[in-house]
């Protein structure tokens, strides 16, 4: 669907122009935005793995990535394989023996680029094999080539949108005076999951305004009935190929303390609210993408209020 190689040749000539003589990655949405390589669903508990610490993937200027994993990750979170070169570390094996002759057939690395969410162990071990090189942050290079969306990259987001539209469009009609905010949970997560999102883009958020006390999605509130003149707010989203939606009826997104100018092809959420605790709550938010005669909308669900009967 998008052309990975495209994408290195272009993070290629960024390393060049940093002096960055290697760059490694956890396994993330960096690395599935430059490889594919699909990135897990979060989970709450930690999930450990024999060796969990090597994986990721190292790229060097002018060569295909070579990415390692623990045998756990190959055998149950890699469906659909890996997109280039791949070792497999095994419980059994000497895992940073492993990790260290692939570090070095990457050569000689004075200055080293990594993911800002990299582990420990991992920083570590990196610093280890390649003398203590010097580190620099890798996300805001890989953001240089994430943050404007191609042509392709923006008909995903687009179906993503129509996910989270046609999932509040089927909930509607679960809001009325009885019905719990977890039970609107499960009805949107099941909707989503229905129309071909792989998981929540985010934990699912519904909360009443009105009263005094508010039900909220988010703790024990969450089990309590909605009752008759409650506003219900929605915030909500879906994941399609790796990239997500953001949805409310009430990703990036713009911020007063961020310089950056604005380009074509950027996507923002726009989320404007009013909140006011004990009286009323309003919330409309949507994806917009910049473009050359101003901002347009990703998402297309009516921006009306609507009322349960």
């Amino acid at each position: 669907m998008f052309d990975y190689a495209a994408r290195r040749r272009r993070l290629d000539a960024v390393l060049e122009k940093e002096g960055v003589d290697a760059l490694f990655l956890g396994l993330s949405s960096d690395l599935e935005y430059l490889t594919g390589l699909e990135r897990n669903i979060p989970t709450f508990g930690n999930v450990s793995y024999a060796h969990g610490w090597v994986g990721g993937a190292f790229f060097r200027s002018g060569h295909e990535p070579i990415i390692v994993v623990p045998r756990m990750f190959a055998e149950f979170d890699l469906p659909h394989g890996a997109p280039g070169e791949l070792v497999v570390v095994k419980e059994t094996d000497d895992g940073r023996a492993v990790f260290d002759k692939v570090a070095k057939g990457v050569g000689e690395v004075k200055t080293l680029a990594i993911g800002s969410r990299l582990w420990g162990e991992t920083v570590m071990n990196l610093l280890r094999v390649f003398g203590s090189p010097r580190l620099v942050n890798a996300e805001p290079m890989v953001n240089l080539l994430r943050r404007v969306k191609s042509r392709e990259e923006l008909e995903v987001m687009t179906k993503a949108c129509e996910i989270v539209d046609g999932t509040m469009g089927a909930v509607t009609n679960y809001v009325e005076p009885g019905v719990t905010m977890h039970q609107l949970v499960e009805h949107v997560e099941h909707e989503m999951r229905a129309r071909g999102s792989r998981t929540p883009s985010f934990t699912t958020h519904i909360n009443t305004f009105g009263f005094e006390d508010d039900r909220e999605s988010i703790d024990e509130r969450g089990k309590l009935p909605l009752r008759e003149g409650e506003s219900v707010l929605f915030d909500f989203g879906a994941v399609l190929d790796g990239y997500c939606s953001d949805f409310g009826r009430k990703r990036p997104f713009i911020s007063e303390e961020d310089a950056t100018p604005l380009e074509v092809g950027m996507t923002f959420t726009d989320e404007p609210s009013i909140m006011w605790h004990g009286k009323v709550g309003v919330r409309i938010e949507n994806i917009v993408v910049c473009e050359e005669k101003g901002g347009r909308k990703l998402n297309s669900y009516p921006i009306d209020l609507v009322a349960s009967a």
